[in-house]
């Protein structure tokens, strides 16, 4: 999904990832970090890149139930790429990314002059593999 993101839409989008999880029966665990991590990586987008006229960033957010588990890719328009910071030990900021990759099995940005996709992988050992149906032969 594409969307002009303001911080007030966070809940709403976390609420259609989770019923998505849900349909697929992904695993409470690896339900919870992928929100989790949806919800940094969005809010990082809110965040740290320019809004339009109206205050939003455009987003977009593909989550994917795959074989062995759930993908997810946040992409954003800011062609700047992603600075680490430390975090002050009482800062309240700075550690979202850190977070992010801490909790998921695997994690990657990509870059173009467009904008960056930030990727993740989280393994669902519980789960099966989604069902494809073949067509029926005729």
């Amino acid at each position: 999904m594409s969307f002009q993101l303001e911080k007030r839409h966070l809940g709403l989008v976390r609420g259609v990832v989770r019923h998505h999880l849900a349909w697929w029966e992904v695993s409470g665990e690896v339900a919870e970090t992928a929100l989790l991590a949806v919800n940094e990586l969005l809010t990082n987008v809110v965040v740290h890149t320019s809004p339009d006229e109206n205050g939003c960033r455009s987003a977009s957010l593909l989550v994917q139930h795959v074989p062995g588990g759930v993908t997810a890719v946040v992409r954003d328009q800011d062609p700047r790429p992603i600075v680490r910071k430390t975090a002050a030990p009482l800062g309240l900021g700075g550690r979202g990314l850190d977070l992010v990759r801490a909790l998921v099995d695997e994690f990657s940005v990509a870059m173009s002059d467009k904008g960056k996709d930030v990727w993740f992988f989280i393994a669902d050992p519980e789960h099966h593999a989604p069902q494809t149906v073949e067509p029926a032969e005729s």
